[in-house]
């Protein structure tokens, strides 16, 4: 593509017609006419030699075309928006930064749904990209930036990597409503000699239920390994399986939830930031208002 051919100040526009499928609502939110969006939608449609958007309903549609343009644009203009936010001052009410924060499923299930009530408030320009990538690569992408935060296990290794317990997560067992021992005092034999449901996001290697029986002489072979605690509480509604998980993510699920019947340590939450980035004015409220959220659970 030849840039030099290019308005840049189209690019937003284009973003906000694709977020809104709407060019009256895509005007509301830049703060310009709707003429204006129709004129800079004409320009990049010559530009481009496509329609960019099709009408459907009472709003437009991206084609094909625009499907794949927008990742590289989503990502370009986010960083060109980060990179002109001043670092020595942050006022998260007048915000649009963009945070990218890497986190396992059960944590993503418990703090993002009050993170996202405090911003609304606080910071409504403000957005948040949750992402689950190898744990292997967290160290190295926080080192680089494409990482902002990362809330993970106590383990996680990096010499750069600066740290703070966030809470212990305690866990339960999930069964469906009408299972045979729903109503039954859960004993230890009991528990081993059910089927269970696994939740793990990596493909390999023993998974928490699994870590537990080990450390308690016994061994299970999960029925279902799955990499999200949804898609496995659904399971277990229409089965007989049963489910280790934290007790918020059963919170609300309708399942019988009992406690497990031996001790075993909750595994604590860690929030991680790379010692480089550790006196940036927006990464030092966001990792304040993740602890607050965090204490409050």
């Amino acid at each position: 593509m030849n840039l030099r051919s290019l308005d840049l100040n189209l690019l937003p526009v284009l973003e906000a017609i694709y977020a809104e499928r709407s060019l009256t609502r895509a005007s509301e939110v830049l703060h310009i006419t709707q003429p204006a969006v129709s004129n800079a939608l004409s320009r990049l449609r010559l530009h481009f030699e496509d329609p960019l958007f099709v009408r459907e309903g009472r709003g437009v549609k991206p084609t094909a075309m625009t499907e794949a343009l927008m990742p590289a644009i989503r990502e370009s203009l986010d960083k060109l928006r980060n990179g002109l936010e001043p670092r020595s001052v942050f006022e998260p009410s007048r915000s649009t930064r963009v945070f990218n924060i890497s986190s396992r499923d059960a944590s993503a299930h418990i703090l993002a749904p009050p993170i996202a009530r405090r911003l609304e408030v606080q910071a409504p320009g403000v957005r948040i990209s949750w992402s689950q990538p190898q744990r292997s690569a967290i160290a190295s992408e926080l080192a680089s930036g494409r990482l902002d935060l990362a809330i993970d296990v106590q383990d996680l290794r990096g010499a750069d990597l600066e740290r703070v317990l966030l809470s212990s997560t305690k866990y339960v067992c999930a069964l469906a409503s009408d299972h045979p021992l729903a109503n039954e005092p859960l004993t230890l034999d009991k528990f081993f000699s059910m089927r269970h449901i696994a939740v793990s996001s990596r493909r390999e290697g023993r998974s928490l239920i699994e870590e537990m029986a080990r450390s308690l002489g016994h061994r299970i072979t999960p029925v279902h390994r799955l990499p999200h605690y949804q898609p496995a509480l659904e399971v277990v509604r229409c089965t007989h399986l049963a489910l280790a998980a934290p007790q918020p993510v059963t919170e609300g699920s309708g399942l019988a939830v009992m406690k497990l019947p031996f001790d075993f340590p909750s595994p604590g939450s860690m929030l991680y930031w790379h010692r480089e980035y550790a006196q940036d004015p927006a990464l030092m409220w966001l990792r304040g208002l993740i602890r607050d959220v965090s204490v409050t659970l």
